[in-house]
């Protein structure tokens, strides 16, 4: 029972921000595979995307792949900031959570810098490099002020001329 508790836990957590990887990787023909509390990955991550990627595959199509959950989770923020008033409840619960499923990874950096070797590998695997974990914390927060004024500020009516 506490293990099962524990996987929704972590579905809710990181379940957007992966499922925005599969989408992608759906739409490009390439069945996604998504895998909680992940065993064999490198670090701790809670949650890891993966799929075959054929070796036709263009680079660019891998590096939206891996990127993907940036813009998609940046929409959402957008469309739930329009729906919502900025002083809702709902979205000021919302915020951590969007701005956590916008952040790139440092996995997602790596496969976006070196797409050819994830296509070489056939995976969503790229070596990691120590700079590529920097860029993943330097993004948060921008990801975050920008998730933050989509979420929580009311901008008012564009005025006609």
């Amino acid at each position: 029972m506490a293990v099962r508790a524990l996987r929704s836990l972590v579905a809710i957590l990181v379940g957007p921000h992966e499922l925005a990887h599969a989408a992608v990787a759906r739409l490009a023909g390439m069945p996604p595979e998504i895998t909680l509390l992940p065993e064999h990955a490198s670090g701790i991550p809670l949650g890891q995307f993966d799929a075959t990627i054929p070796p036709s595959t263009s680079t660019s199509v891998i590096r939206v792949c891996a990127l993907a959950p940036l813009p998609i989770n940046l929409a959402v923020a957008v469309g739930v900031g329009t729906a919502l008033p900025a002083d809702s409840p709902l979205a000021v619960a919302l915020f951590p959570l969007i701005a956590y499923w916008a952040t790139l990874s440092g996995g997602d950096v790596a496969v976006a810098a070196n797409p050819v070797a994830a296509r070489n590998a056939g995976r969503f695997r790229a070596p990691g490099r120590w700079w590529q974990t920097v860029a993943s914390l330097l993004l948060v927060p921008p990801v975050a002020v920008a998730v933050a004024v989509s979420l929580l500020v009311d901008l008012p009516p564009p005025v006609p001329p």
